[in-house]
C-alpha cells in the first residue's frame, strides 16, 4: 500500500505543475530544501529541479541532458543532477517556471544551478541564506529569511499567504515527521526490517509532499507495514550477515546495488545520511514561521552540514548513529563532484574508527553518471570489502 500512495503522491505533484502549465498559472523551480509547505499553503505548484533530475535515472537516455549541459559549457565535474537539470531545461523539457527559489545549503553548487536556471528563464528568483545553527539569534535569522521568502512569493502571485490554511498544511507536515521519525526507530531493529532502497522514497515525500493528505496517507501506510515486520522478525533480506552505514547519499543511477547488497552478501544498508533525523528539532505548526525555518534542520544531514564540522560535530555524531544502529561496517560514497562532502571524508573515517572501531570503505562514483563507475565495478568494490572483512579474526571481548 505504502508504493500505492507514494506513486499516487509523486504523480499529484507532477499534475499540479503540469495543469498550471497549461492554464498559465503561476510556477516556481525550487530547490530541494526550501520548506515546501509554503507552496503547498499558497496553491503554488512547483518542481524540485534537482529531485526532478534524480527521478530521471533509469528512465531513458538521461545521459543526453548531461551533454547537453556539457555542450552549453557547463564542466562535467559538477554534480550530474544539476547537469540533467540545466540539460532539460535547454531542452525545452521543463515547464517554464514563472518564478525561481532556492536556497543556500551546503552544496555551493546548488548556488550556482538555480543562477544559472534564472538566466536561462530570465525570472525572478529569491535566495533563502542559510544560517550556521539552528537555535537562538540563527533562528531568529531564519525567521526573517522566511519572512523575505514569503514576501517574495506574495509579490510574484499577487496573492497574500493565508496563515490559517498554512497552519493546516503544517499539521499535515507535522503527522508525516512524526512517522518519519518513528521509522527511523524502527530501523534499529535487529533484523533491520527494510534497506535503505525503500528509505528514499521516505526522503522523496518528506522534500516534496509534506503537508499533503498525500504525504500523509503514505506515511501512515508505511509506518503500519514496517512495524508488522519488525514485530514478526521479519528482515529486510534473506539473512542479515552485515548492517552497514552508508555515510552518503545511495547511488541513484542504480538503487538495485542495495538489494544486490542484501541478496548477495547479506549486507542490509540499516541508516543512510538521507534518512537521518534530528530529535531535538521540534516542529511547531502553531508557530508556523518557526515551523518553516527549522524544517531543513530536521534533517540530521542538512543540520549537521550547514556548520563547520568543529561547530557541529558533524563526523562524531554520524559515528554515533553507527553505534546506535548497531552497525558493523560503513561505506561512503566518494561522489566526485561534491567537494563539501568529499572534503569531510578523512574527518568522518577517524570518527568511525574512534567511536564505532568497524571498517570503512570509500566508493568512488556519481549519483546519476554510471560513465564515471558503473554498477558492476560498485559491485566489485563492495564485494572485495566484504570478503576481506569476512575474512579476518573476530574480535574477542
Amino acid at each position: 500500500p505504502s508504493d500505492i500512495h507514494f506513486w499516487e503522491c509523486v504523480k499529484r505533484q507532477y499534475e499540479r505543475t503540469h495543469e498550471a502549465n497549461l492554464s498559465g498559472k503561476p510556477i516556481v523551480l525550487s530547490g530541494m530544501f526550501v520548506p515546501s509547505e509554503i507552496y503547498h499553503a499558497m496553491d503554488i505548484p512547483c518542481l524540485f529541479a534537482e529531485y526532478n533530475s534524480s527521478m530521471m535515472a533509469g528512465r531513458g537516455n538521461y545521459f543526453q541532458y548531461m551533454d547537453i549541459a556539457e555542450g552549453h559549457g557547463i564542466s562535467n565535474e559538477i554534480c550530474s543532477p544539476h547537469r540533467v537539470a540545466i540539460g532539460l531545461a535547454k531542452s525545452k523539457m521543463l515547464p517554464r517556471p514563472s518564478f525561481i527559489v532556492s536556497t543556500a545549503t551546503t552544496c555551493d553548487q546548488t548556488l550556482k544551478l538555480y543562477e544559472v536556471l534564472a538566466d536561462h528563464y530570465q525570472v525572478p528568483s529569491y535566495l533563502i541564506d542559510s544560517a550556521y545553527g539552528s537555535q537562538g539569534h540563527f533562528l531568529d535569522y531564519m525567521r526573517d529569511e522566511m519572512k523575505g521568502l514569503i514576501a517574495f512569493l506574495e509579490e510574484q502571485t499577487g496573492r497574500k499567504l493565508d496563515y490559517d490554511r498554512l497552519k493546516e498544511v503544517l499539521r499535515l507536515s507535522r503527522q508525516a515527521y512524526d512517522y518519519w521519525e518513528k521509522l527511523a526507530e524502527l530501523k534499529k531493529a535487529v533484523p533491520c526490517p527494510i534497506g535503505s532502497k525503500d528509505s528514499m522514497k521516505d526522503w522523496g515525500v518528506i522534500m516534496n509532499g509534506a503537508g499533503t493528505p498525500e504525504g500523509v496517507r503514505y506515511f501512515e501506510a508505511r509506518y503500519r507495514e514496517i512495524k508488522e515486520r519488525v514485530d514478526q522478525g521479519i528482515g529486510a533480506g534473506p539473512e542479515e550477515k552485515h548492517r552497514v552505514a552508508w555515510l552518503y547519499a545511495l547511488p541513484l543511477f542504480d538503487l538495485g546495488i542495495v538489494k544486490w547488497m542484501q541478496d548477495e552478501h547479506g549486507a542490509v544498508v540499516v541508516f543512510d545520511t538521507f534518512g537521518m533525523v534530528s530529535y531535538d528539532i521540534t516542529l511547531d505548526p502553531e508557530d508556523p514561521i518557526g515551523f518553516l525555518a527549522q524544517k531543513a534542520s530536521k534533517m540530521a544531514f542538512i543540520k549537521l552540514g550547514w556548520s563547520p564540522n568543529e561547530v557541529s560535530k558533524s563526523a562524531t555524531e554520524m559515528a554515533k548513529l553507527c553505534v546506535e544502529y548497531q552497525t558493523d561496517c560503513a561505506i561512503v560514497l566518494a561522489n566526485w563532484s561534491c567537494r563539501q562532502y568529499c572534503g569531510t571524508i578523512k574527518l568522518l573515517k577517524d570518527a568511525v574508527a574512534e567511536e564505532a572501531g568497524i571498517p570503512f570503505l570509500i566508493l568512488d562514483g556519481d549519483l546519476l553518471d554510471s560513465r564515471v563507475v558503473s554498477s558492476a565495478q560498485m559491485k566489485q568494490k563492495i564485494s572485495d570489502f566484504i570478503n576481506t572483512m569476512e575474512a579476518q579474526p573476530a574480535k574477542v571481548g
